[in-house]
């Protein structure tokens, strides 16, 4: 299959366009023929090399909609031509935590897309039951592409907050493709939210997009403007940047606040000081990506008018390259969609 493969690890003109073979579907797997797939944050630090699991050369991609090509014979609920998308992990379906709904963590089966196994920077992927969801006609492939990543990551955040109709929630990296549709569902949902950017320019989309309070801090100090907006702090921390942001972050939150760590720009260690979360009760929460269930939530709430994505930009395959400068450069809002003609 004709594929944008990750020659070797380094800037974003490593791709180059090739032919790769074609992944085989077992019996209980389905072939989807791609048509889209998004680009975020995840595949800039994969392209750099950051995620042991990716070999080179390999096919990248982990924001995937497309075309049901072939089915084995053990699927039942999927036939040849229907339309789908997935969540980011090919999980095994039976284990303990595919059982108890939490398939998104799963370690036992073929793994992440673009780095266990073959992207949708490709032609084709493998996907299952356990993984893919029908995308109805009323949505457009190359939105449905990005919808398990860039709202299926905030939702399932959001959720693991367990936060209430009121409640302030604070999200870092509020502009880019996780953040901007967190702050959408957020809105939704009823809370208080208060986005954070490094970006003046960017602050009207997030206004529009459902913030309460924008916050621009390009120092990445913010937590003296969110304790005078508030008095106490948030109630919870949706932590979408990571490192940059951890310290003003956690200073953030009143007394019982929690904290949601959902992505990590600058792969490292941060410090903590324990006292703080001793003397306040902060909890940690960690996120990781989105389950069937949030897929299934968020295509519903799409469907329904209730959010609309938001595409930065759709290019051709060929275009690996400038999607990733586009997103490296941070001057774009939403995701970057990569389209296969």
């Amino acid at each position: 299959m004709k594929a944008a493969i990750l020659t070797k690890f380094g800037s974003p003109e490593v791709f180059a366009l090739g032919e790769v073979p074609r992944p085989e579907a077992q019996a209980d797997q389905m072939l989807i023929k791609v048509a889209a797939s998004g680009v975020c944050g995840h595949d800039l630090l994969n392209r750099a090399g950051h995620f042991p699991h990716t070999k080179t050369p390999s096919v990248m991609g982990h924001e995937i909609a497309g075309i049901v090509e072939e089915t084995g014979s053990l699927v039942t609920q999927f036939k040849k031509g229907d339309r789908v998308t997935v969540i980011q992990r090919l999980p095994c379906g039976t284990c303990y935590l595919c059982r108890a709904g939490k398939e998104n963590v799963c370690g036992s089966g073929a793994g992440f897309y673009g780095e266990d196994i073959s992207g949708g920077y490709g032609d084709y992927v493998i996907a299952s039951e356990a993984n893919a969801v029908l995308v109805p006609d009323t949505i457009p492939l190359e939105v449905a592409a990005v919808l398990s990543c860039a709202l299926g990551t905030g939702y399932h955040a959001l959720g693991r907050a367990q936060l209430k109709l009121g409640n302030s929630v604070l999200i870092t990296g509020a502009s880019g493709g996780v953040g901007i549709h967190t702050v959408m569902l957020a809105r939704l949902m009823g809370l208080k939210v208060f986005a954070v950017s490094s970006s003046a320019a960017k602050a009207e989309r997030l206004y529009k997009a459902g913030a309460d309070e924008v916050i621009v801090a390009e120092d990445l100090n913010f937590h003296e403007q969110v304790k005078a907006l508030t008095g106490i702090g948030v109630d919870a921390v949706i932590e979408i940047a990571g490192q940059p942001t951890f310290k003003s972050s956690v200073r953030c939150l009143k007394a019982g606040g929690r904290m949601v760590l959902v992505g990590n720009v600058e792969p490292g260690a941060v410090a903590l000081n324990p006292a703080l979360a001793i003397l306040k009760e902060i909890e940690f929460i960690g996120s990781g990506h989105a389950t069937l269930t949030d897929l299934k939530t968020v295509i519903e709430l799409v469907s329904e008018g209730k959010i609309v994505p938001e595409i930065a930009a759709q290019l051709p395959r060929d275009s690996v390259c400038e999607a990733h400068r586009m997103m490296e450069s941070k001057q774009c809002v939403g995701r970057v969609v990569l389209v296969n003609k």
